[in-house]
């Protein structure tokens, strides 16, 4: 596996005419619940295949998916491999787009118990910082993949995003990774949902404040990604409206 992932890192979209002489050894590896090493990293390989091959993987989809869900619901499984495989969904999500949505019915209810078991874990040890990355890397794959074709799938799961997040925004002590995967995903649900969003973002106000917080950071990346999620859910509240003026603060918009 650790060959396999130098390999498509370097051959990139290349890669996909070994894809189908290589797939059966992945899926060895993730059927190998107990040896979770094994496990976590075929799972990471197949992100990695999903950022080099793009919708080409398309025709192993259903397999990895298969194995990923039974993975998560074996009970056998190490807990630290739960946020490689719900961030997995993310990166299948990016790569075959609106494809995804055969696999909504499935991965979103795994996705919400993550969510809960998120709720429940202390925020000072790596694991739970591990877990609510996966949680938010997974909803903006989801979202970006299905921009251009049936969003409005999203819609009943969405709720829950902004529910974690503001979790999040509560915890003084989160990692700043942590935010600034929070901050993407607020973005990636404007971009996608639009004018959908509008009283999703409305019901919780606190995402100013939040994106306020990161615009003062020190951290320059921190400072671009909430300008960008800024400017996403913005344009949520003034579409339509052209020539409307910018705000500092976005709960402008609510008054």
């Amino acid at each position: 596996m650790l060959s396999i992932r130098a390999l498509v890192y370097a051959g990139g979209s290349e890669f996909g005419k070994y894809m189908p002489r290589f797939y059966k050894y992945l899926e060895i590896g993730l059927q190998n619940f107990k040896e979770y090493q094994v496990f976590a990293l075929s799972v990471e390989v197949v992100g990695d295949v999903c950022r080099a091959l793009g919708d080409k993987i398309l025709p192993f989809c259903d397999g990895i998916m298969s194995h990923l869900l039974t993975g998560l619901s074996s009970g056998v499984m190490h807990p630290s491999v739960t946020p490689l495989i719900v961030s997995c969904f993310g990166d299948i999500g990016i790569a075959i787009g609106e494809q995804f949505e055969k696999y909504l019915p499935c991965a979103m209810p795994m996705i919400l118990v993550a969510s809960e078991i998120f709720a429940k874990t202390d925020t000072d040890n790596n694991y739970g910082n591990q877990l609510r990355r996966g949680i938010f890397d997974a909803y903006s794959g989801i979202l970006r993949g299905l921009k251009n074709s049936n969003s409005d799938l999203m819609l009943p799961h969405v709720g829950h995003l902004l529910q974690a997040i503001e979790l999040v925004f509560r915890d003084k002590m989160r990692e700043e990774s942590v935010s600034k995967a929070a901050v993407a995903a607020m973005g990636d649900l404007a971009h996608t949902l639009g004018p959908r969003a509008k009283t999703l973002f409305k019901d919780r106000p606190f995402y100013a404040d939040f994106l306020q917080e990161c615009l003062d950071s020190d951290d320059y990346k921190m400072k671009e990604l909430a300008a960008w999620a800024q400017k996403m859910i913005e344009s949520v509240f003034v579409c339509g409206r052209p020539g409307t003026k910018r705000r500092k603060l976005l709960v402008s918009y609510l008054k």
